[in-house]
Order: C-alpha cells, then structure tokens, then sequence
C-alpha cells in the first residue's frame, strides 16, 4: 500500500518498509500467513469475491510485494 501518513507506515514510524496491516504495532513485521488471511478478508469483504478467488487475488498481490516475494 502506497504510504503518505505516518500511522500507515508499520509501528506509526516513517520510514519503515512494511504498512500498519503487514506489521505488529511494534512495527515488526507480521508472519505471512496472518497477513495473507487478512488480506484475503479484504478483498472478500471488498470486492463480495469468494475465499478461492480473493485468495487468488492475494497471492498475486503479495508476490509483488518485497515482504512476500519468492
């Protein structure tokens, strides 16, 4: 996610590379699977996709992702 304030930035610190849904409040950064079924229930809720679907969506996104590349 494109990070402009500073409480979307992991931790509410500028400059960190991960955003406020990738990281702990500490700004450390998530495990991957929490943050993939948080994901997952964005897009579900967002976009009314199905679990297969918006996991689908997720993973394509989250291999873009530095984080989360393979």
């Amino acid at each position: 996610m494109p990070m402009t304030k500073p409480e979307e930035f992991g931790g509410k610190k500028q400059g960190n590379k991960s955003c406020v849904y990738c990281s702990r409040p500490d700004g450390s950064l998530k495990p991957k699977n929490e943050v993939r079924e948080g994901m997952t229930r964005f897009w579900m809720a967002r976009e009314n996709l199905d679990r297969k679907a918006a996991e689908k969506k997720t993973d394509e996104h989250m291999s873009k992702m530095p984080a989360w590349k393979k």
